[in-house]
C-alpha cells in the first residue's frame, strides 16, 4: 500500500493557487496595457482590430506565464508555505505591474518602451512624467490589491478546483498567443500595415516574421517581395500631405536635377572642379548645406520627400510618392530618371520613383563609364524634349573612386588633415574622380539652355576609409553629410547663401518658387525653403541603423539599440555628456506630426 506524499499534497494546491493568481494579474496587465492602444490609436481595419485584441491577450498572457515560471514556481517548490508565497507573490506582482504602468506613461510621452536610453531620457523629465500623484501612490494601492487577490484566491482554491475551468481558460490564452503570431507571419509577408505598424506597441514584443525566412528559403524572391509592397493594403497611419495641395504654375521650364553619390563639399575648389566653380558664379550656391543622411538612398529620400527618417517605413508601405513629383506630374511634366538602374530596382525606392520613367542604361561595369553613358543619354534626351521635362540623373563614380581608362587627371596634393597612407591614396583618387565628374558636368551644362532650372547636389558626403558602410553608418560628421548644393533659377541673379540649409529645404523651394503652391510649407515638409534660415534649432539625419541630431551645441548620434554618443562641433566625442532632452523631445514630436490612425 502506497502512502501519500505530504510534500506533494502541500505543493499541489499552491501550484494551482499560483496559476490563478497569475491569471488574475494577466487580466490586470491587459487592463493597464489598454493605455498603449489609447496612445497609438485603434486600427482602421477589422482584421487589424481582431489582431490587436488577440495580440493584447496573448502577449500579456505569455509575459505573465514567464514571470510565474521564473519568479513564483521555484519558490513554490523550495518554500511551500502559503503565507510566505502569498506575500512574496504580491511583491513580485506589484513590482511588475508598477513597471508596466510606468512603461505606459513613458510610451504615452515618447512612443518608446523602458530601456537604459529611455531612462536616461526620462531622468530629466520626471516631473512631467510623474505629475499625477496617482502614479506615486500606485505601488501602495497595487500592493494592497495584490494581497486581497492572493488571499481571496487561496480561500476559494478548492471551490475553483471543483469547477474545472482551468483548461478552457488556458486554451483561450494559448490560442490568442499562437493565432496572433501566425497572423503576423502572414501580415509581414503581405506587408499588411494595419497589423505590422503594431509591432512596437507593446513592451518585449517580438512577433514572428516571414519575409527574411521566405527569401532565404527561396519561397519568395525579391521581385515577389517588391510586388507585395506595391500591392500591400495601405493604412491611414500616414497623413502626407496634411491638406490637399493648392498649386497654380504659370511658367513650365525644364528641370534638371543631378545627384552625385558621395560628394564632399569641402573638396570642391578651382583646381579639382573648375567647371562647377564657373557654374557656381551663375547660380545660387548654398555653402553650408547638409544631406539628411550619410547614406545614398536615405539621402535621396530626404531630398525628394523633405521628411524625417522616421517616416520612411510608412512612406514605403503606403506607396506614397513625393508630393513634389505628384505636383510636377499634375502640372504636365514628364518625369524621367537616368543613371544606375539599381536605384529604381530597389524595393525601398518603389514609391519614391513611381512617377518616374527609368531610361534603360547600357551594360557597363565601371561606374565612371556608366556616368559617361548617363550624361550622353541625358544630353540627347533634353535636346529632343517635347513639353516640360523633369530629368533626374544619378552619377556614382566618386562613391567608388572611379575614373575611366586613360583618364588624365589632376596633380596629387598633400592632404591638409592628418591621414594614414591608405587614406592619402583614397584622398587623391577621390579628387581624380571628382575631376572626372567635373568634366562630365561641364559637358552636360554646356548642352543645357539658360531657361532650364538646374539643381546640382550630392546624396551624402564621403569618408576616406576601406571600411565603408560599417564606418559610415554611425558617422555624421561634416565630411559624411555636408554636400554641395547649387541651384540655377532662370531669370534670377546668382548669389551665395551662407545660412545653414539642408536637403529638407529643396522641396519647399520648388513648391513655392516653381509650382507656386499656396499651402503652408509644414503641410508637406519638416523643413523650411532653402532660401530661409531654418526655423527648427536642429537638423535630423539618419539611416536604417542610426539617427543624429545636429544643433548649435554639437551632434548626438543614437543607434537602434538606444545607445548614444555626443560630439562637439569639431566632432570630438564628449564622454559623459548628457542628452539634449528638450531638442530630442521636440524632434520626436516632429516625427509624429504626419502620423494618424
Amino acid at each position: 500500500m502506497q502512502t501519500a506524499d505530504p510534500n506533494r499534497d502541500k505543493v499541489s494546491p499552491l501550484v494551482l493557487w499560483g496559476h490563478w493568481f497569475t491569471f488574475a494579474n494577466i487580466l490586470l496587465a491587459i487592463l493597464i496595457a489598454s493605455r498603449y492602444v489609447l496612445a497609438e490609436g485603434w486600427p482602421s481595419t477589422l482584421l487589424g482590430q481582431v489582431y490587436l485584441v488577440a495580440n493584447l491577450i496573448g502577449h500579456f498572457s505569455f509575459l505573465g506565464f514567464v514571470v510565474y515560471l521564473i519568479a513564483l514556481f521555484p519558490v513554490t517548490l523550495l518554500l511551500p508555505n502559503s503565507r510566505i508565497l502569498r506575500g512574496y507573490a504580491a511583491v513580485v506582482a506589484t513590482v511588475a505591474l508598477s513597471a508596466l504602468v510606468f512603461d505606459t506613461q513613458i510610451f504615452t510621452y515618447y512612443r518608446l518602451h523602458l530601456s537604459p536610453f529611455v531612462l536616461d531620457l526620462a531622468s530629466s523629465d520626471l516631473n512631467a512624467l510623474l505629475k499625477s500623484p496617482v502614479l506615486l501612490l500606485l505601488p501602495v494601492g497595487l500592493m494592497a490589491l495584490q494581497l486581497v487577490i492572493a488571499n481571496a484566491i487561496w480561500k476559494r482554491i478548492h471551490r475553483i478546483r471543483r469547477r474545472r475551468i482551468g483548461s478552457r481558460v488556458t486554451t483561450v490564452l494559448v490560442s490568442c498567443f499562437v493565432a496572433s503570431h501566425l497572423v503576423h507571419i502572414w501580415a509581414d509577408a503581405a506587408v499588411y500595415r494595419p497589423i505590422t505598424y503594431q509591432d512596437d506597441m507593446f513592451p518585449l514584443h517580438y512577433p514572428f516574421t516571414a519575409k527574411g525566412f521566405m527569401a532565404r528559403q527561396g519561397l519568395m524572391d525579391d521581385q515577389t517581395l517588391t510586388e507585395r509592397v506595391r500591392e500591400a493594403t495601405p493604412t491611414h497611419q500616414l497623413n502626407y500631405p496634411l491638406a490637399p495641395m493648392q498649386c497654380s504654375i504659370d511658367e513650365q521650364p525644364n528641370v534638371l536635377m543631378v545627384i552625385v553619390e558621395a560628394w564632399r563639399a569641402d573638396l570642391v575648389d578651382q583646381q579639382t572642379m573648375p567647371n562647377l566653380m564657373a557654374f557656381a558664379e551663375q547660380s545660387h550656391w548654398f555653402t553650408q548645406h547638409r544631406s539628411g543622411s550619410n547614406e545614398y538612398g536615405n539621402g535621396i529620400y530626404s531630398l525628394l520627400y523633405s521628411m524625417l527618417p522616421a517616416y520612411e517605413a510608412s512612406l514605403i508601405a503606403d506607396k506614397k510618392p513625393p508630393v513634389v513629383t505628384e505636383q510636377l506630374k499634375a502640372a504636365g511634366y514628364k518625369l524621367a530618371i537616368f543613371g544606375s538602374e539599381e536605384l529604381s530596382e530597389s524595393r525601398s525606392m518603389v514609391a519614391l520613383l513611381s512617377d518616374f520613367k527609368q531610361v534603360p542604361q547600357p551594360s557597363v561595369w565601371e561606374p565612371a563609364e556608366q556616368d559617361q553613358a548617363t550624361v550622353s543619354q541625358l544630353i540627347e534626351h533634353l535636346g529632343s524634349a517635347q513639353g516640360p521635362e523633369f530629368a533626374l540623373a544619378t552619377l556614382n563614380a566618386p562613391a567608388y573612386y572611379s575614373t575611366p581608362v586613360g583618364f588624365v587627371g589632376i596633380p596629387t596634393v598633400r592632404p591638409e588633415q592628418k591621414m594614414n597612407h591608405a587614406q592619402r591614396v583614397l584622398f587623391n583618387q577621390y579628387r581624380q574622380s571628382l575631376s572626372f565628374i567635373d568634366g562630365e558636368l561641364g559637358r552636360l551644362l554646356d548642352a543645357v539652355d539658360d531657361n532650364t532650372l538646374v539643381i546640382l547636389t550630392g546624396s551624402h558626403g564621403n569618408l576616406f576609409t576601406t571600411d565603408g558602410n560599417a564606418n559610415m553608418r554611425g558617422n555624421f560628421s561634416d565630411p559624411a553629410v555636408q554636400v554641395p548644393m547649387l541651384v540655377r533659377m532662370p531669370g534670377q541673379k546668382p548669389r551665395t547663401i551662407t545660412h545653414a540649409s539642408s536637403h529638407y529645404g529643396l522641396v519647399p523651394a520648388l513648391m513655392t518658387n516653381l509650382l507656386q503652391c499656396d499651402n503652408p510649407i509644414r503641410d508637406y515638409s519638416v523643413g523650411e525653403s532653402l532660401y530661409q534660415p531654418q526655423a527648427l534649432p536642429y537638423l535630423v539625419m539618419g539611416n536604417d541603423r542610426n539617427f543624429a541630431i545636429k544643433s548649435s551645441k554639437g551632434t548626438t548620434v543614437i543607434n537602434h539599440h538606444g545607445e548614444y554618443r555626443v560630439y562637439n562641433n569639431e566632432y570630438r566625442r564628449q564622454r559623459g555628456a548628457s542628452l539634449d532632452v528638450p531638442t530630442l523631445i521636440n524632434m520626436m514630436e516632429e516625427g509624429r506630426r504626419f502620423l494618424s490612425h
